[in-house]
């Protein structure tokens, strides 16, 4: 039992309750928050009356409450056993990308921001670092680069880098390669991990099927007394991620 000061805490659990239908649905109403909170910032700000109040902290608030939720969201494609939430965990982290790329390279709010950064307020170290950051952050994204082609195809850049990092991971964990061992090749794992493989039919007769999810490929590397073995199971797992590169 939890000690009494730590039984209610401040605020609710997460909550893992989405489903294939609902997940595009919570991703859309995010990024549209996010978008309704910059658009009313850029029509009610101006440079002269912008301030680390005004245009850095709600924007910093924002994302610290979305930010929550955007990681369950796509922390779905890693563990759901439903091949349809998995797909759309990936769809969704990507348009939330694709949303964040667009409001990193916002001009608009980035001249609120520098302009706020140019007044020089007398911040607390905490909030003058915040806001020298953001300014940063918008900088390095892309509003460095002078409008025009050089800028947009910057952009697309990002985009595309997004997109393949995304369908990598997704590739990554959909991936079900595997090799056959026997049970002396197995030497020193655990007898329960042993136990929970799949045992091999026809040519495999005899063998035990190690994957490279974790609660297989773990105690392998870690207890397998044959260093050749270890070598093996490690040099496959790598070629595992270099054939998803390729691909």
């Amino acid at each position: 039992m939890a000690p009494p000061q730590y039984q209610n805490p401040p605020q609710a659990p997460p909550k893992f309750t989405a489903t294939a239908k609902t997940l595009a649905a919570e991703a859309k109403a995010l990024c549209d928050n996010s978008r309704s909170l910059l658009d009313r910032i850029a029509k009610e700000i101006t440079p002269e009356t912008a301030t680390f109040a005004n245009v850095v902290l709600p924007i910093a608030e924002d994302e610290n409450m979305a930010g929550l939720q955007n990681r369950i969201i796509g922390f779905y494609q890693a563990v759901s056993g439903d091949g349809e939430l998995r797909k759309e965990s990936s769809k969704a982290e990507e348009m939330m990308d694709e949303f964040g790329i667009e409001a990193s390279m916002r001009e608009d709010i980035f001249k609120l921001v520098d302009a706020a950064y140019q007044k020089k307020e007398d911040l607390d170290p905490e909030s003058f670092r915040l806001l020298e950051r953001e300014r940063k952050s918008y900088i390095t994204n892309g509003l460095g680069i002078p409008a025009g082609p050089d800028r947009d195809r910057y952009k697309d850049i990002r985009k595309r880098l997004s997109t393949i990092q995304i369908e990598f991971q997704k590739n990554l964990n959909e991936e079900n390669g595997g090799l056959w061992l026997t049970h002396k090749e197995l030497e020193g794992v655990p007898s329960d991990v042993i136990e929970g493989l799949e045992r091999g039919k026809g040519e495999n007769e005899g063998k035990y099927r190690l994957t490279f999810k974790y609660p297989d490929m773990i105690p392998a590397m870690k207890f397998a007394v044959d260093s050749e073995i270890r070598k093996k199971i490690f040099i496959e797992n790598e070629n595992k991620v270099c054939h998803h590169v390729i691909v």
